[in-house]
Formats: C-alpha cells, sequence, structure tokens
C-alpha cells in the first residue's frame, strides 16, 4: 500500500510537471551562435625594432533568448560564454617540472575550466501597447550609417508611432559610484522617414558626464535605392565641451557617400568617400557611446571575422590625434553560388589636418565565406595595409612614426542556431 501510494504520488507530480515545462517552452525563444576562430598577424616598423607576428584562436558560445511573458510583454537577455582568452590561454600552469607529477599547475584543469569568461550584454524587457514600444534595461542603441550613436548600455528607449518614426533614449553611461560624484547620460532621438525607395533618419543626442564633458551631435542619413543602384549617405556634426576645465572644444564634421551598382543578381560593385575635419588644439569626435558596435567599414568584405580582431577601426579619425580624414574605398561582392561568396576592398586615406600628425596609405582585404551545412559556414578573410606616419606635434604616435606595414589572416567556423 505505501509503495502504491508513493507511484500515485509521482504520477501526479509529473502530470504537473509536463504542462508547465511545454509551456515554459511554448514562451521562450532561443537563438545564438557558436564560432571558432583563427587569426595570423604579421607586423614591420620601419624605424623600431620591434617586428614580430601572433598567431592564435579563440571561440565564442552567444546565446540569446525571448521570454514571451504576455500579449505585449516580452524578456530577453543575451550571454557570450567563453569569449574572454585564447585558447590556451592560462595562468593556471606554471613554469617548472617535478619529476613524480610532470608540469606544474595551480588547479590541474589548464584553460580546461575558464569559469569567469562569460559575459551578460543585453537584459531587458519589452512593453508594447498600439504604438508605443517601450525598453528597459541592458540594451543596444545605435544610429545605423556612420554610428555617430552607438552604445550597448542600461537606460530606456521609447518608440513611438506607426513603424517606429521617432526614437527617444536616455542612457546612464556611468552613475558615478559614489554620493558625491557626478553621473555621466547619453540622451537623444531618432526620427524616421520612409518611402516606397527611400529612408532617412535625423539624429539628435548628447553626452554630458556632470563634469567637464558636454557634447552635442546633429546628424541626418539617407539611403535611395533606383533598381541596381544604392545611393547612401551621412553628415553629422559634433559640437560642445571636452574638457571645459582645460578650455578643449568638442568639434566633429563627418561625411560619409556610398554608392553601388549590382550590375547583376551576383555581382555588386561600389565605392565610398570619408570626410572628417581636422583641428590642432580640439578634441575630435566621430560618435557618442561606448562604440559596441565597432564600426570598421574599411575591412567589410561580407564576413564576420574583421572589427575585432583584425581590424582598422573608425576611418574618422583613423590617427587617433584628431587629425580628420580624406578617403576612398573601392569595394565589390561577388556571389558565385547559393553556398560561395566573396568580397574584395582597397582604401586610401590620409589626414585632413597635418600640423600634429601627417599620414596616408592603402589598405586591401579579401574575404570568402563558404555555408558547408545548413547555417554553417567557413570564412576566411586576408588584409594588408601599408602607412607612412611622421609625428610633427607633441603627441604623436611614436610607435609608428616613419611608417608600418601589417599583414593579418583569419579564418573561423560559425554556426548559426
Amino acid at each position: 500500500m505505501k509503495l502504491l501510494k508513493a507511484l500515485v504520488v509521482m504520477l501526479v507530480a509529473a502530470a504537473l510537471i509536463v504542462p508547465a515545462v511545454s509551456f515554459a517552452e511554448d514562451r521562450l525563444s532561443l537563438s545564438g551562435q557558436m564560432r571558432t576562430r583563427a587569426f595570423h598577424k604579421d607586423y614591420s616598423f620601419d624605424k623600431l625594432d620591434n617586428d614580430g607576428t601572433d598567431t592564435y584562436a579563440n571561440q565564442r558560445l552567444r546565446i540569446a533568448g525571448k521570454i514571451a511573458v504576455a500579449e505585449g510583454v516580452s524578456v530577453t537577455f543575451r550571454t557570450d560564454i567563453t569569449e574572454g582568452t585564447n585558447w590556451g590561454d592560462s595562468s593556471d600552469f606554471q613554469n617548472g617540472l617535478d619529476e613524480a607529477i610532470g608540469p606544474i599547475r595551480t588547479n590541474g584543469f589548464g584553460h580546461g575550466r575558464s569559469g569567469a569568461q562569460q559575459q551578460w550584454d543585453r537584459a531587458h524587457l519589452d512593453i508594447t501597447k498600439g504604438n508605443f514600444h517601450l525598453r528597459a534595461g541592458q540594451q543596444y542603441v545605435g544610429s545605423g550609417g556612420t554610428w555617430a550613436v552607438d552604445t550597448q548600455d542600461s537606460g530606456l528607449a521609447l518608440d513611438l508611432g506607426e513603424g517606429a518614426p521617432v526614437k527617444l533614449f536616455v542612457i546612464v553611461d556611468d552613475d558615478g559610484g559614489s554620493i558625491n560624484a557626478t553621473d555621466a547620460f547619453l540622451f537623444g532621438g531618432f526620427g524616421n522617414l520612409k518611402g516606397d525607395n527611400f529612408k532617412s533618419r535625423i539624429i539628435l543626442s548628447g553626452y554630458n558626464d556632470g563634469a567637464e564633458q558636454e557634447v552635442y551631435l546633429v546628424g541626418v542619413n539617407g539611403t535611395l535605392n533606383l533598381d541596381a543602384i544604392k545611393l547612401m549617405g551621412e553628415l553629422d556634426f559634433f559640437t560642445g565641451d571636452a574638457d571645459d576645465a582645460a578650455g578643449v572644444d568638442a568639434f566633429g564634421t563627418q561625411l560619409l557617400v556610398d554608392a553601388s551598382l549590382a550590375l547583376s543578381d551576383t555581382f555588386t560593385l561600389g565605392a565610398q568617400l570619408f570626410y572628417a575635419m581636422g583641428d590642432d588644439e580640439d578634441q575630435q569626435y566621430v560618435r557618442l557611446g561606448n562604440g559596441f558596435n565597432g564600426w570598421d567599414p574599411i575591412y567589410d568584405v561580407g564576413t564576420n571575422l574583421s572589427n575585432e580582431e583584425i581590424v582598422f577601426g573608425n576611418p574618422f579619425d583613423f590617427t587617433g590625434q584628431s587629425a580628420g580624414v580624406v578617403g576612398g574605398r573601392l569595394y565589390t561582392n561577388v556571389k558565385l553560388s547559393d553556398s560561395l561568396s566573396l568580397g574584395a576592398s582597397a582604401a586610401y586615406v590620409q589626414e585632413e589636418e597635418d600640423k600634429l600628425v601627417e599620414a596616408d596609405g592603402y589598405a586591401l582585404a579579401a574575404g570568402l565565406k563558404y555555408a558547408i551545412l545548413e547555417n554553417t559556414s567557413i570564412q576566411m578573410q586576408l588584409q594588408y595595409e601599408d602607412f607612412d606616419v611622421t609625428e610633427v606635434g607633441q603627441n604623436g604616435a611614436a610607435d609608428v612614426d616613419g611608417g608600418y606595414d601589417a599583414f593579418r589572416a583569419g579564418t573561423g567556423i560559425f554556426v548559426n542556431f
């Protein structure tokens, strides 16, 4: 009898648990990517004796989830696992050898236990009712185009109107950390216009650290589709105080023009023009926010290998000395089959203001993306750049004075789910 009662209790419990699990699965949707990558970098400096190479591999498991709480209410999260270190990177191994046990380890697992390498970059709630959409929590906000607003942080974003023609946001960049410390905020809004073959966005944003930095941005971008021809452009203007106490102004006038022509269904040829004003006294701004998206158009050839490890970076201040840029780029994308695509790029840039630094050079890139199975691809990218750099002022790039060249390559396997 006791055994029978126990079996009945177990069956009832199972009957209650199974619908709950099924209900939870219906509400939860998962997506993400698993990637493994390998890179090789080779640098050569004209006047410095620190040429060298670096070869390494890394990985990342990204999992994103959305929980449908109720109609119009959802919770979203995204986490990256094992992204922080390269294969074999570990302080677990010590120099030395014990005759009895061999190489000495601190915990015995080497890089096989990287428990600290998990990052949570998104965790927010969404409430939608009619043309009203509120997002609260850790989220991404970006303006597109030149990504003059580009941040991933915690705050509020509000979309209003059908098709979200207006977005308002306020992001807490830094809460100060103590009672007497000042807080830093990124805030602003986007106004969106859309027609049959065009779309445009007006960008208004500001950043205030509560102390010496107060910077404002006004920008506009637009895209026009004319059958085989696609035109895109953006103009941004930054102003304000970079350091009010030191009398350093914030400035930035930058322009991107992008024109592409689809010569066929499988072949596209395009050109980009980059311009940004330089200054030898004040601080150039190319974006507001922490730059999470990492805009890197010079090496964008259609793969997922640039931007993080083999980068060129934002071209508008490529010298890092508020010197601006005048440059251009030609690019092409070729789809050889449903599973194989190629991309190539050639760019030349030079400084706009030469009082602090004189720099010019070219950058070449080529990439390949091959889908070996459904949602699974092998990708490769090669990059080469050659630059002449001459320090003129006191804050120059002394580590590359005289110029340098660099060859970088990457490959990886990407599985999307």
